[in-house]
């Protein structure tokens, strides 16, 4: 799709949520402080939404749903490589070996630590939702990059010679979801220096 082309000036996104009381930001940094928001009334129920959109249509191309827990322990963080680089970039809870995760593939992928699989079992193809915290990166402002924030992830297990593929259909999916709600887009690679030591691509 090609990017739309708007005969007006478009607002931006936290003009039109706040004018309509979908997004309330004053709230949330009352609550919370910076980079939290509100949502209310029709905000909170796109949100959901679009959640629920997101894991039928994954499910539907062959990703199952799993619900893991917000809380992981240091080895879990370890075995995605979130540790010990970003140790401090995550929130940990006092006096306890349990980290807020980052990342829904923290547990997801950590599903299978320590087990084995046998070969006719994979690619093991998950898709999974989740209220996550982060750190935020620079200031902007609206929705993005706030310290809490909900996505929808696709996270495959695959023997090394299928992870190509697999990551190819994964992409594919992302993509025909966005161009079914009509979202214009494109495919980024990341710059290698960007990659955590644990990636490939």
């Amino acid at each position: 799709l090609e990017p739309t082309k708007f005969d007006f000036a478009p607002k931006e996104h936290y003009e039109l949520g706040e004018s309509l009381g979908w997004l309330d930001f004053e709230r949330g940094v009352k609550l919370s402080g910076s980079r939290f928001c509100v949502l209310k009334g029709m905000g909170a129920r796109l949100s959901r939404a679009l959640v629920n959109y997101m894991i039928d249509f994954n499910s539907a191309r062959g990703f199952e749903l799993v619900n893991v827990p917000y809380l992981v322990s240091s080895n879990t963080l370890f075995g995605t490589g979130q540790l010990p680089k970003f140790e401090e970039d995550l929130y940990k809870v006092r006096d306890e070996d349990l980290y807020l995760i980052p990342t829904s593939e923290v547990p997801v992928t950590n599903l299978y630590n320590d087990t084995i699989i046998e070969a006719e079992q994979l690619p093991i193809k998950m898709t999974c939702f989740r209220s996550e915290a982060g750190s935020a990166g620079r200031d902007t402002r609206g929705m993005i990059r706030q310290h809490q924030f909900e996505k929808v992830e696709l996270v495959s297990i695959t023997k090394p010679d299928q992870s190509e593929g697999v990551l190819a259909e994964m992409i594919s999916c992302a993509s025909d979801l966005l161009t079914s709600l009509g979202l214009p887009h494109r495919h980024m690679l990341l710059c290698s220096g960007d990659l955590g030591f644990s990636a490939a691509k």
